[in-house]
């Protein structure tokens, strides 16, 4: 374990420099559809969900409740969700993706994002990149469960057989 601390400024960097190239790519990606990255990621767990409290979205997104209603308000404005009472508990709101909001959410599988041109390159070079990889998704996983919990991960494991529908 001395080794992991005695590297951790190199740890920090080289995960700080693969995650900038994955947070340019999404921003650039939602940008070209017209949404910001948080937008499009809410967009996402609607579309996963089928629909959602405010609840949910923020425990998803990782975000603060009043975050999301932010967001939530800019997402109506642009005509991509839409938002009704539950008739039982006037409370409770239901989020889910309007047409626009769907085509929107389909339209962000497309666009391309460099890590996955990386991810194909190594893949291609590497003999046991395929066991690597698995590896380290167990890996990011195992961080997510012990910073973000049970219910986090599961619901990212559901979101694999999603990701290109």
């Amino acid at each position: 374990m001395e080794s992991v601390q005695w590297n951790f400024h190199s740890y920090l960097n080289l995960f700080r420099g693969v995650l900038k190239v994955m947070e340019e790519d999404w921003q650039k990606a939602a940008n070209e559809l017209g949404v910001t990255q948080a937008e499009q990621h809410i967009l996402w767990i609607i579309y996963i969900e089928g629909q959602a409290t405010m609840s949910q979205v923020a425990d998803l997104g990782l975000w603060d409740l009043s975050t999301v209603m932010q967001i939530m308000k800019r997402l109506r404005e642009k005509k991509l969700i839409e938002v009704e009472k539950n008739d039982s508990d006037l409370r409770v709101s239901y989020v889910s993706l309007t047409e626009k909001g769907e085509e929107t959410r389909k339209a962000s599988a497309e666009r391309h994002h460099r890590l996955f041109d990386f991810l194909a390159v190594y893949a291609e070079k590497e003999s046991d990149s395929e066991a690597m990889l698995e590896s380290f998704h167990d890996f990011l996983k195992e961080a997510n469960l012990y910073f973000h919990g049970r219910e986090f991960v599961d619901w990212v494991g559901k979101t694999r057989s999603s990701e290109t529908t």
